[in-house]
């Protein structure tokens, strides 16, 4: 069987509310193309106290939309330097199971979780999309049109599924429906 590839398209903005809007903008821009179809975009940003916030964008609670959750999750716990949220994982693999899900399911390195550290601190905010391998170099476009600095990263459906039954994460901290 074929693994189905997606690309994780991250991109860091100065404050969260120009995150904010940029999801806000590409929601629309989504709902107004027939050639985009995200569905799957969340905003990570440090609140007072050093937490982790996570807010997802859309309804949808199952594909694309389970997956941004996960992925939110798993970033928010593996932050350098902030501690894992109570309730993350299930059972005593965690420490196998973020190393696998950084380093071989995100292509994610030590420097690009310091990096997305340093990106959240100071009211700063990252948004993630899950989008398909043909859309994301318009989904990078856009983004940077939006004023954010983009990377973007390489994942499976088959890898984040497995993640998602080995992992237990809390819901977004808030969820904005379409």
């Amino acid at each position: 069987m074929a693994l189905h590839y997606q690309q994780l398209v991250m991109a860091y903005f100065d404050r969260f509310e120009t995150a904010e809007a940029a999801a806000k903008s590409l929601m629309a821009w989504d709902r107004a193309s027939s050639d985009i179809r995200l569905g799957a975009i969340g905003v990570l940003h440090q609140a007072e106290g050093g937490k982790v916030k996570t807010k997802k964008y859309g309804y949808h609670n199952t594909g694309k939309g389970a997956s941004i959750g996960v992925i939110m999750g798993i970033l928010a716990a593996m932050l350098p330097g902030i501690g894992l949220v109570a309730g993350v994982v299930v059972g005593a693999v965690a420490g196998g199971i973020f190393g696998s899900f950084s380093k071989e399911s995100l292509g994610l390195k030590d420097d690009d979780l310091a990096k997305l550290k340093a990106a959240l601190a100071d009211g700063k905010a990252a948004l993630i999309v899950l989008s398909e391998p043909e859309e994301a170099n318009a989904v990078q476009a856009e983004l940077e049109k939006l004023g954010g600095n983009v990377d973007r990263y390489v994942t499976t459906s088959e890898d984040l599924a497995k993640i998602s039954t080995e992992v237990k994460v809390p819901p977004p901290d808030e969820t904005l429906a379409r």
